[in-house]
């Protein structure tokens, strides 16, 4: 049976440069020499001893949140993920199951780092974050036949085969933004993140629906769906300013965003919501303390993660024959942050 120091010696490495491949270390290992070591692994069917111990039963009673390339600063600039995990803890210490949470070094390894869990059979089932249109996990994962769950209904082709757990993103977007036009805005931003993230895209297709519907032509200057982070939602927003380019309200798909636009349009001198009204999705309950109170799409984050480690839990100890696809209620809170249109564009 291949060993660890084997693959060193057909590397032509040290021991300890191996493990930190397998382990996900790969900043500490050069380009070229990561690559070796991989191509070695595959060639050899490479197996870590441990999963020797999960043999005798088949179950290791550990399922794996694997994150793909995921920034230093990606969960203290979100308030998604708190809540999520809470809940997935909640769903695996009920089952008595353990949770392991990892990552990619880069966006390239991310597929390399689901076979490597795979093969060492330490996992029994995977959670799916952050997922992109035709995402090339869900294929390696179907290869290997091991279950997981997708936070999020998937788009691209032949999804049919692959369970989720999701809020029904395009309709709650729908919803919101109609209410936007019922206060009698037209100009509304829409504050998103890449439109390769499924979660943008579905909710870009309410917000571009609700528009339709009433006649309203999309303007491309006022979609603003690039990766930005809480100290870039100033930056766009006052080039938005400077430009000339008139807009009564703010469609955010994040509560970290909405309070960074919050904050922004105040200091750069507009009145909320007498000038500009801002809808976004709520994800705690800071909500409530944000000066004024922001008015939005309520989303239980905690409900969101239990759900989905439950489900994922259910399909493999067989409780439940995939797949399966649910969606969870979200409300509306009217809050303080939207208003009529005003006379300031």
């Amino acid at each position: 049976m291949m060993t660890i120091a084997e693959i060193a010696r057909l590397a032509g490495v040290s021991k300890a440069t191996v493990s930190n491949v397998l382990n996900g270390r790969v900043d500490q290992v050069s380009p070229k020499t990561r690559a070796r070591i991989e191509r070695i692994i595959k060639e050899y069917g490479y197996v870590p001893k441990r999963a020797a111990r999960s043999l005798k039963s088949n179950r290791t009673r550990t399922i794996a949140l694997l994150f793909p390339h995921l920034p230093a600063n990606l969960i203290a600039n979100t308030f998604f993920f708190p809540g999520f995990l809470s809940g997935v803890a909640r769903a695996c210490e009920e089952a008595s199951y353990q949770l392991l949470i990892t990552t990619s070094a880069r966006s390239c390894d991310t597929e390399f780092h689901y076979e490597a869990l795979v093969r060492s059979r330490s996992v029994d089932g995977f959670i799916v974050s952050e997922i992109f249109v035709n995402d090339p996990r869900f294929v390696v994962l179907r290869e290997f036949r091991i279950p997981f769950v997708s936070i999020g209904k998937p788009e691209g082709e032949d999804i049919s085969w692959i369970s989720w757990v999701d809020h029904n993103q395009e309709e709650v977007s729908y919803k919101a933004v109609q209410r936007l036009l019922e206060l009698g805005h037209r100009d509304i931003v829409f504050l998103g993140l890449s439109r390769g993230r499924v979660y943008t895209m579905q909710r870009l297709a309410g917000y571009s629906k609700a528009l339709k519907e009433r006649g309203i032509p999309l303007r491309e200057e006022l979609i603003l769906t690039e990766e930005i982070e809480k100290d870039k939602v100033a930056e766009k927003l006052g080039k938005l300013k400077e430009q000339g380019i008139a807009f009564s309200a703010l469609f955010v798909i994040a509560e970290s965003l909405a309070l960074s636009a919050l904050r922004a349009l105040q200091d750069l001198g507009f009145r909320i919501p007498q000038d500009v009204s801002i809808l976004g999705n709520i994800e705690t309950d800071n909500y409530r303390f944000y000066v004024p109170q922001l008015s939005g799409i309520r989303v239980r984050t905690e409900d969101l993660g239990y759900e989905t480690a439950r489900l994922l839990i259910d399909l493999i100890e067989g409780k439940v024959q995939g797949p399966v696809g649910k969606y969870l209620e979200a409300d509306f809170v009217e809050g303080c942050s939207i208003g009529p249109c005003g006379e300031r564009r």
